[in-house]
């Protein structure tokens, strides 16, 4: 057995409770008093391993905590990355609180993603406690990463503390197979496509009035076919919201578009197209405004990405945890932020679980200790 995975078998007990506790505190996105208390744990957890923190004012939704390890001089930071938050509204820790029950762990947020930040916290101490830790380590963690940081500047945060990274490890789950982690994931954006008619009474005047609705509905046509599942891009109008009464006619109508996509190429021809849509009214004397509320960058499966899986795939098989298999998927990472700036990234080393959003979410207790020892024996011999 490697000296760093017998170390970590010491530390079980101590990963556990510090999971139970992040667990046990709700933080959904929106409650920035409950993200601040997530962030003031694993800040004091933190400085005990040497690190220094600081915390980066995001708006409205708060802030993202960083913590640096110092290392060898003029070596590039390695990045974890991961986010405090949950989809769980307050009060949902009181009906069903951290609870671990053989090897499987349940609570909100137990497979996305808080035990992740447990993970990464104790491969670090691992490595500073045998003093194996050559590389800066530079953890990025968010606090709004389930809104995919609407109105807050969350993404701007990131890709600025990314900056010159060596290699990124996110520290999201694995769904059920320990021998999953992550290569690409599609990127996603929000867009709001506003429509401005005239507004008449539609019993008295209707020749006066130009339909806002009529003209998104003649749009929303063209912005679903804008969908092709085999290229992984899907356009989703997924919201709608016009009109004041039945005898007005209605002079705004919006759409929220849920945009999926497998490229930052098919992003940026995505939106030209639907700017040219909303650009060509159907309906005479109509406007339409587009705005791009949100984006999470694509993660894709570069050259870079793919040789440092390589690399990871060769250390788990050399240390016992065995052959690693590269998976994608349709959920957008933050991860991609950081491939989009060339800093390769790994996605999908937290724990293994699965039911991420739902009350059925469930994670392996032992995949704490053999993900930690994974990527601590990573960092410790790719340096």
């Amino acid at each position: 057995m490697d000296q760093i995975t017998n170390y970590l078998q010491e530390q079980f007990s101590a990963m556990t409770e510090l999971t139970e506790k992040i667990i046990n505190v709700d933080s959904p996105s929106y409650d920035v008093a409950g993200v601040q208390k997530v962030a003031d744990i694993l800040s004091a957890k933190m400085k005990s391993l040497g690190m220094e923190t600081r915390q980066r004012d995001s708006g409205k939704q708060g802030m993202v905590l960083i913590g640096e390890l110092p290392g060898g001089k003029d070596l590039q930071p390695v990045i974890l990355l991961g986010h405090m938050d949950t989809v769980f509204p307050k009060g949902t820790v009181k009906q069903r609180p951290f609870k671990v029950e053989g090897d499987q762990m349940t609570g909100p947020g137990i497979f996305d993603m808080k035990p992740g930040l447990v993970i990464g916290l104790f491969a670090i101490q691992a490595l500073v406690k045998l003093k194996l830790n050559r590389r800066p380590i530079k953890m990025i963690v968010v606090g709004d990463e389930e809104k995919l940081h609407m109105d807050s500047r969350t993404y701007d945060i990131i890709a600025d503390e990314c900056q010159g990274g060596a290699y990124g490890l996110n520290l999201e789950g694995a769904k059920d197979d320990p021998s999953h982690v992550g290569t690409h994931n599609r990127g996603g954006m929000i867009v709001d496509v506003i429509v401005h008619g005239r507004v008449a009474h539609s019993g008295a005047e209707p020749e006066k009035g130009r339909s806002a609705i009529i003209e998104l509905a003649h749009q929303i046509i063209k912005l679903s076919a804008l969908s092709d599942l085999q290229a992984g891009v899907h356009v989703n109008c997924g919201m709608i919201k016009g009109g004041t009464s039945e005898n007005i006619i209605p002079d705004r109508a919006t759409t929220s578009l849920g945009v999926r996509f497998r490229t930052n190429q098919q992003r940026d021809r995505l939106l030209e197209r639907i700017k040219s849509i909303a650009a060509t009214p159907t309906i005479p004397d109509t406007t339409t405004t587009v705005k791009m509320r949100t984006k999470i960058d694509s993660m894709e499966e570069t050259l870079a990405v793919n040789e440092l899986f390589a690399e990871l795939n060769q250390v788990a098989q050399q240390v016992g945890y065995g052959k690693l298999q590269a998976v994608g998927g349709g959920g957008a990472s933050d991860a991609g932020i950081m491939v989009a700036r060339d800093v390769p990234t790994i996605d999908a080393l937290g724990v293994v679980g699965d039911g991420a959003h739902s009350k059925e979410e469930r994670a392996s207790a032992k995949s704490l200790l053999t993900r930690s020892s994974l990527i601590a024996n990573f960092i410790a011999q790719r340096g």
